[in-house]
């Protein structure tokens, strides 16, 4: 989550002998990052293990959570099965090849899924330092895997002030080739790897 974060990391990556900064600081410019809302984010205990969440945060870059990507009316939202029995079409991911250079793992023996990611939740795991996933099939892993995995990737969630002139349409055609309408048309942040 630290990687995530826009506030206070300066002197955390200078203790680590870096300063490279946060991704929120490195990707976007100070007028882009005036445009991204603060929200307010639940940390919900898991839903089978019972492993504490944590305390809800406010964050302008977060991950999702169990709850939006299988177990509620928000993964329905977010386009997602809200079972997580269903491996889903809808959580599938690819990396970039960003991704992929900085060690995301990438699916080549199942043809099916040849190129999917794994990538992260932020909802713990069956352990407090393990955190839950979605496999590259789609299927949901409450189980997690340990927070120190350095091949799972992050598919980040920002809310945008649309009325801001910094943003700009990323298109109405689809990676399928399905044409939207203009009042479709979707704002993209791609899927990237933070080591």
């Amino acid at each position: 989550r630290d990687r995530l974060r826009s506030r206070g990391l300066g002197d955390v990556y200078k203790r680590q002998g870096t300063e490279r900064g946060s991704f929120y600081d490195r990707a976007f410019s100070g007028e882009e990052q005036q445009a991204i809302l603060d929200t307010s984010v639940t940390n919900d205990d898991n839903l089978y293990y019972d492993t504490p969440g944590g305390n809800a945060t406010n964050d302008k870059i977060y991950l999702l959570s169990e709850a939006e990507v299988y177990a509620g009316k928000s993964a329905s939202a977010y386009g997602f099965s809200d079972s997580e029995e269903t491996i889903d079409e809808g959580r599938r991911a690819q990396s970039s090849d960003y991704a992929k250079a900085m060690g995301c793992y990438t699916e080549m023996a199942e043809e099916a899924y040849e190129g999917n990611c794994l990538w992260w939740l932020r909802t713990p795991g069956v352990l407090s330092s393990y955190a839950g996933n979605v496999d590259y099939d789609g299927y949901a892993d409450m189980d997690g895997m340990d927070v120190d995995a350095v091949n799972v990737a992050v598919r980040p969630v920002l809310r945008l002030d649309l009325s801001s002139d910094v943003w700009g349409r990323a298109g109405t055609v689809c990676s399928d080739g399905t044409v939207l309408d203009e009042s479709q048309a979707i704002y993209v942040l791609s899927l990237i790897h933070i080591s």
